[in-house]
């Protein structure tokens, strides 16, 4: 850190006629050479008489030229003239090489990289310091924890100078494992996790750095305590790390971490104190407070308190701005704390204006409607904190938080004080660029790449597109067996309603082992939330969609086959499907209630929607419902059960379906252990092994998994998939196409890219159907 040194002026006995007698130099850093050019460039000379004036403005121009850490000028009264003297720390201009001594384990240009001293760039002794100590965690990375790294300066000619690093490596030795001494009332393996030390097979630990520098070292011990904290050991001690040689090796050591847990602590008799307005029984009531006998956690019981306040600071009277403390009471008995919350209240609040700060591309309006208050409300400290997690959901922001400012207004004739409610955010990224390459038991290996923004804005591009609270998406992929172009825009507030807009165009390929079928097309839907009696509150939203997609077959196989009785082939399904445009307007309701849109614990999804297809080559009705729950069984070790239902039946209106709209079953996204698309009616040709899925009418699906946390971004599976697909409309007879396996599998939570493996078996499979015993897919859910 660079410190400025003030201006420093001894005026108590200078005469303001007095002479300067003489101007000096000194030099407080270690650079050596010459500093009288100092005297040159500034306007206080001898013999002219003194001015304080000249002296300040002399001070800020050597500051203003970047090339001085800091300045000082001190003047002294001496035979009725004046001295000046000026104290300087110089910055030296870097000319590279840089000289490095002493590096074995780093080279020199990884040493340079650390450094990040640019060649020309004019650097001070703190800017050095601060470079030698980036050059130190680069030596701590590479497993040399006690390496000195010791910058010096030669000042060659001017202010330009040659730098050279001195470094004394030290010994080089690995952490075999961070040891946990007097461990007992909480697993090790928290206490890993908190520190970011994973086991090589979890994932995120591909993503992380485990702490090895000293100031990571440091901040471990606070981690530890505060998991302890968190689990009731309030009077925890964590001291360390230090360091355990390996007798075996010496070239590795163990870091280990000294813990004093103390007593486990119970809450016992809970009380909330300080309330005049409201009673006690009411703010209990509300507050959810947590129950007898539970440890007192730290965070159970800094979150009991923040319900108190929510509260006290909402219903009828909404004191605003008033505080909870906890206490916590021995009793002596047992490890038993009673709690005692102590509440002092605030004052009514009548909202003047909703101010936002912070928000340098997000419009104000997408942060204003997320926010349940408006100027004359009167200030709710539940809504105010709703509006906050809605803000904190559309993922724009990497911090939001809201408080109240005072206004001068005074207050209304209620007593009510007027301020400005403030919401004050954080933006963060909200753009990702991601090529990759994927890979699928249906799709094989593909290549793809796409750009997609979850805060677009269509008319912005001197924003760079952002801003509008819009999403955009383009995706393409190419491989053998599949290929996509994608593009789409949803408008969540057309017309700053709650008209949710959705436009998509594409261009699919997918190739079967019998045809390929090119999709090309493009979509318009329009939603809005829909109320349902009793309570009229919004539930779902209903929506209508209109598309348009012309559908090519291509490379089809030229065989026939028998299918209900008649000869089939895919020449005559090319011959009066192939190349057809279907206009389809659709209506549909859905419904979300899940906690996390990729990996829910609790919630649902719901969809149920009518198409009809009219107009064009293909004529057509289409029904279907789906609807998949999820819920936690066990809170305290995140386990999660999912049941879906999906439903579906489609007939033609005219002719008979085609071959690419009809019901398949089969693979990773439905009915894992069975080959894609193979639960379905088959068209059997003249050997038995000469079969084709055919597709059917009408279907439905279950699925049933139960996932297990192993570690984070890890998780275990066990599931069971049944279904059938009928051969017409309606077809409720599913006794030949029935479909029932049961399997277990792997959950990789990495961000933006998941991964399904899954292992699983038939119990019960149409006759024809193959098995697949290994499944993998990308993605979240299916």
């Amino acid at each position: 850190m660079k410190q400025i040194f003030a201006l420093v002026f001894l005026m108590s006995m200078v005469a303001s006629a007095a002479d300067v007698s003489e101007v000096r130099v000194k030099a407080l850093d270690g650079f050596g050479g010459d500093v009288s050019s100092v005297v040159a460039r500034v306007q206080t000379k001898v013999g002219q008489p003194y001015s304080d004036v000249t002296l300040t403005r002399d001070v800020n121009s050597l500051k203003d030229s970047g090339e001085f850490e800091a300045i000082n000028a001190e003047i002294e009264e001496v035979n009725d003239s004046i001295e000046v003297t000026f104290f300087v720390k110089r910055k030296v201009r870097f000319v590279s090489p840089m000289v490095i001594k002493g590096a074995e384990g780093l080279s020199e240009s990884k040493i340079a990289k650390a450094s990040e001293l640019k060649d020309g760039y004019l650097y001070g002794e703190g800017d050095l310091a601060e470079a030698a100590q980036k050059v130190r965690k680069a030596y701590q990375k590479k497993y040399y924890g006690h390496a000195k790294v010791m910058p010096l300066v030669e000042v060659t000619s001017g202010n330009n100078a040659t730098i050279t690093f001195v470094v004394d490596e030290g010994e080089k030795r690995k952490v075999a494992s961070y040891v946990f001494d007097g461990v007992e009332g909480v697993e090790e393996s928290e206490l890993h996790e908190a520190i970011e030390d994973f086991p090589w097979w979890n994932p995120i630990g591909w993503f992380t750095d485990a702490p090895i520098t000293d100031d990571e070292r440091a901040r471990c011990c606070e981690k530890v305590a505060k998991v302890y904290r968190d689990h009731g050991y309030l009077d925890v001690a964590v001291t360390g790390p230090t360091e355990e040689n390996l007798e075996d090796d010496a070239g590795k050591m163990n870091l280990v971490f000294n813990v004093v847990e103390g007593p486990c602590y119970k809450i016992g008799k809970m009380s909330i104190v300080g309330l005049t307005k409201y009673s006690e029984e009411d703010v209990r009531a509300k507050s959810s407070l947590p129950m007898e006998g539970e440890a007192a956690s730290e965070k159970t019981l800094e979150d009991a308190a923040h319900r108190v306040m929510v509260t006290v600071g909402s219903g009828d009277l909404g004191l605003a701005e008033s505080k909870v403390d906890v206490k916590r009471i021995p009793t002596g008995v047992d490890n038993t704390l009673d709690i005692v919350f102590k509440v002092t209240e605030g004052h009514p609040v009548v909202i003047e204006d909703i101010i936002i700060r912070g928000n340098d591309f997000t419009k104000d309006k997408v942060i204003r409607r997320e926010i349940a208050l408006g100027p004359g409300d009167r200030m709710l400290e539940d809504r105010a904190e709703r509006s906050q997690k809605r803000l904190e959901n559309l993922d724009y922001f990497s911090r939001v938080r809201y408080y109240l400012e005072d206004t001068g207004r005074g207050t209304d004739e209620n007593g009510a004080i007027y301020k400005n409610l403030v919401y004050e955010v954080e933006e963060k990224n909200t753009g990702s660029f991601m090529v990759g390459v994927g890979a699928s038991s249906v799709d094989s290996v593909y290549v793809s790449a796409e750009v997609s923004q979850s805060n677009f804005d269509l008319f912005a591009p001197s924003k760079m597109f952002r801003g509008a609270g819009q999403k955009g998406r383009v995706y393409v992929a190419w491989g053998p067996r599949y290929q996509t172009a994608e593009v789409g825009v949803t408008e969540p507030h057309l017309f700053d309603r709650l008209l949710q807009l959705d436009v998509e165009g594409y261009r699919r390929m997918r190739w079967y082992d019998e045809y390929d079928l090119i999709r090309s097309g493009a979509s318009v839907a329009l939603s809005y939330p829909v109320k349902f009696w009793p309570t009229w509150d919004p539930f779902g939203r209903l929506g209508f969609k209109l598309s348009g997609e012309f559908i090519e077959f291509d490379d089809i196989d030229y065989g026939t086959w028998t299918y209900k009785g008649k000869e089939v082939s895919l020449v005559e399904e090319n011959r009066k499907y192939g190349d057809a445009f279907e206009p389809v307007i659709g209506i549909f309701w859905s419904h979300d209630t899940r906690d996390n849109y990729r990996m829910p614990s609790k919630g649902s999804r719901t969809r149920i929607f009518a198409d009809l297809a009219t107009g064009g080559d293909n004529e057509y009705w289409r029904l279907g419902f789906n609807h998949r729950n999820y819920f936690t069984t066990w809170e305290r070790y995140h386990h999660v059960l999912m049941v879906n239902f999906r439903a579906e039946t489609i007939d033609a209106i005219t002719d008979e379906v085609p071959i690419y709209n009809r019901m398949f079953l089969g693979g990773p996204k439905s009915i894992r252990g069975i080959e894609y698309r193979h639960v379905s009616p088959f068209a059997i040709g003249n050997t038995r092994s000469d079969v084709v899925p055919w597709g059917g009418q009408t279907l439905f699906c279950m699925n049933v998994e139960y996932t297990i946390p192993i570690v984070k971004m890890l998780r275990f599976a066990v599931f069971s998939d049944l279904g059938s697909v009928g051969e017409d409309t309606f077809d409720l007879d599913f006794s030949d196409t029935f479909a029932w396996t049961v399997g277990a599998g792997l959950r990789l939570d990495i961000p933006m890219f998941p991964i399904r493996l899954d292992l699983a078996t038939p119990i019960e499979k149409p006759d024809h159907a193959k098995k697949e015993a290994f499944s993998f897919s990308v993605g979240y859910d299916f």
